[in-house]
């Protein structure tokens, strides 16, 4: 029995299957993570050669088959690939982006195929690839339901400002009030982190180079925020 979908989907990873197959990772708008078998896709004059890299974003019709999928046709396409290439640091920060969805990722959710979508194509007319790939985690990690609210206090709920502040708990996980500290809780985050966590959880990507972020501060929430995340999932 055949199914015929109408989708888009950007591509995290090609796998090359003996002796001239491809397997393609991808992420799916509607359906999510799944796999795109490519019946000698490796092969030069395979018509999808250029839509297989990773970075490449391709909206079409494909076939349900015997629990694999395979492509129909592409009617829309667009590689990023050629971009990375020209600069090192944004093809390893672009390419973090598709090893988190790799990993962590294993749900259907359109806002994190829109979050990929945005992030990548941002990432590459970006002056400040270290704040987007900031920006990137912040989201990422909200829209996976874990990212915690800084804005209360965790053990008691009040409202926190830079006067009551304490720290963040012994697990790294939730602020705390001075009211509530304890002696195991860890000063990681200061109040000003936190405010700028808040704010990158709305600030849209096009008015992301607004915001000026010393490099030192980037590099400390990005080393948290993954820290975080390994602890969370």
């Amino acid at each position: 029995m055949e199914t015929l979908i109408k989708d888009e989907f950007i591509v995290l990873k090609k796998n090359l299957i003996p002796d001239y197959d491809l397997s393609l990772t991808v992420y799916f708008r509607k359906q999510g993570k799944e796999n795109i078998y490519i019946p000698k896709g490796q092969i030069l004059k395979s018509p999808y050669l250029y839509y297989s890299e990773p970075f490449s974003w391709n909206k079409g019709v494909f076939n349900l088959r015997r629990n694999k999928i395979y492509i129909e046709e592409i009617d829309n396409y667009k590689n990023l690939s050629l971009e990375f290439s020209k600069n090192l640091k944004k093809f390893y920060i672009g390419y973090f982006f598709l090893n988190l969805f790799i990993n962590y990722v294993s749900f259907p959710d359109e806002k994190l195929f829109i979050l990929l979508k945005k992030a990548l194509y941002y990432l590459t007319i970006s002056k400040s690839p270290e704040i987007d790939k900031l920006n990137f985690l912040v989201k990422f990690i909200m829209l996976n339901g874990i990212l915690p609210d800084f804005r209360y206090c965790q053990r008691c709920g009040a409202i926190l400002n830079e006067k009551n502040f304490y720290a963040l708990d012994k697990d790294l996980i939730s602020p705390v009030c001075k009211n509530c500290k304890e002696k195991k809780d860890k000063f990681y985050l200061s109040y000003r982190d936190i405010i700028l966590i808040e704010k990158l959880k709305r600030v849209k990507f096009k008015e992301l180079e607004k915001i000026k972020i010393e490099q030192k501060r980037v590099r400390k929430l990005i080393q948290f925020l993954n820290l975080y995340m390994k602890n969370a999932f």
